[in-house]
Protein backbone atom coordinates (compact mmCIF):
# COMPACT_ATOMS: atom_id res chain seq x y z
CA UNK A 1 0.00 0.00 0.00
CA UNK A 2 1.39 3.28 -0.81
CA UNK A 3 1.94 6.19 1.93
CA UNK A 4 -0.11 9.46 1.60
CA UNK A 5 3.17 10.73 -0.12
CA UNK A 6 3.56 8.66 -2.94
CA UNK A 7 0.03 8.66 -3.44
CA UNK A 8 0.15 12.15 -3.34
CA UNK A 9 2.90 12.46 -6.22
CA UNK A 10 1.52 9.54 -8.03
CA UNK A 11 -1.62 11.75 -8.90
CA UNK A 12 0.14 14.89 -9.31
CA UNK A 13 2.56 13.37 -12.01
CA UNK A 14 -0.45 11.77 -13.55
CA UNK A 15 -3.50 14.74 -12.92
CA UNK A 16 -4.35 14.46 -16.64
CA UNK A 17 -4.95 10.37 -16.41
CA UNK A 18 -5.93 10.43 -13.18
CA UNK A 19 -9.85 9.44 -12.37
CA UNK A 20 -11.56 12.54 -10.59
CA UNK A 21 -12.78 9.99 -7.66
CA UNK A 22 -8.79 8.94 -6.80
CA UNK A 23 -7.93 12.62 -7.01
CA UNK A 24 -10.57 13.00 -4.24
CA UNK A 25 -9.98 10.93 -1.87
CA UNK A 26 -5.78 11.90 -2.03
CA UNK A 27 -7.22 15.32 -1.22
CA UNK A 28 -9.16 14.25 1.83
CA UNK A 29 -5.59 12.41 3.04
CA UNK A 30 -3.93 15.37 2.89
CA UNK A 31 -6.87 17.63 4.44
CA UNK A 32 -6.78 16.66 7.87
CA UNK A 33 -2.41 17.11 7.27
CA UNK A 34 -2.30 21.01 6.28
CA UNK A 35 -1.04 23.16 9.11
CA UNK A 36 -3.50 25.86 8.64
CA UNK A 37 -7.01 25.28 9.64
CA UNK A 38 -7.91 27.93 7.37
CA UNK A 39 -6.55 25.85 4.43
CA UNK A 40 -7.73 22.81 5.12
CA UNK A 41 -11.30 24.35 5.42
CA UNK A 42 -10.99 26.29 1.88
CA UNK A 43 -9.44 23.24 0.15
CA UNK A 44 -12.77 20.89 1.87
CA UNK A 45 -15.02 23.34 0.50
CA UNK A 46 -13.52 23.12 -3.15
CA UNK A 47 -13.33 19.37 -2.70
CA UNK A 48 -17.39 19.33 -1.70
CA UNK A 49 -18.05 21.71 -4.97
CA UNK A 50 -16.54 18.89 -6.87
CA UNK A 51 -17.90 16.29 -5.96
CA UNK A 52 -21.29 17.79 -5.93
CA UNK A 53 -21.09 18.76 -9.44
CA UNK A 54 -22.71 16.36 -11.47
CA UNK A 55 -21.27 17.67 -14.61
CA UNK A 56 -18.20 15.44 -15.58
CA UNK A 57 -16.38 18.08 -17.79
CA UNK A 58 -16.68 20.65 -15.01
CA UNK A 59 -15.47 18.00 -12.20
CA UNK A 60 -12.54 17.29 -14.36
CA UNK A 61 -11.81 21.43 -14.33
CA UNK A 62 -12.41 21.74 -10.92
CA UNK A 63 -9.73 18.56 -10.08
CA UNK A 64 -7.16 19.87 -12.14
CA UNK A 65 -7.40 23.34 -10.36
CA UNK A 66 -6.84 22.02 -6.95
CA UNK A 67 -3.49 20.39 -8.22
CA UNK A 68 -1.38 23.53 -6.27
CA UNK A 69 -2.58 21.42 -2.80
CA UNK A 70 -0.69 18.17 -3.83
CA UNK A 71 2.56 20.07 -4.95
CA UNK A 72 2.03 22.31 -2.05
CA UNK A 73 1.76 19.01 0.29
CA UNK A 74 4.69 17.14 -1.10
CA UNK A 75 7.01 20.70 -1.55
CA UNK A 76 6.09 21.27 2.32
CA UNK A 77 7.17 17.52 3.53
CA UNK A 78 10.76 18.05 1.27
CA UNK A 79 11.37 21.21 2.76
CA UNK A 80 10.66 19.94 6.50
CA UNK A 81 12.86 16.57 5.51
CA UNK A 82 15.83 19.22 4.79
CA UNK A 83 15.50 20.04 8.75
CA UNK A 84 14.12 23.82 7.70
Amino acid sequence: MATTMERVVRISENMETASVDDVVETLNLIVPKLKSDLTSAYLQKKIDALCNDPDDTERRIKCMALKPYLDWYVQGLRHSDLGS
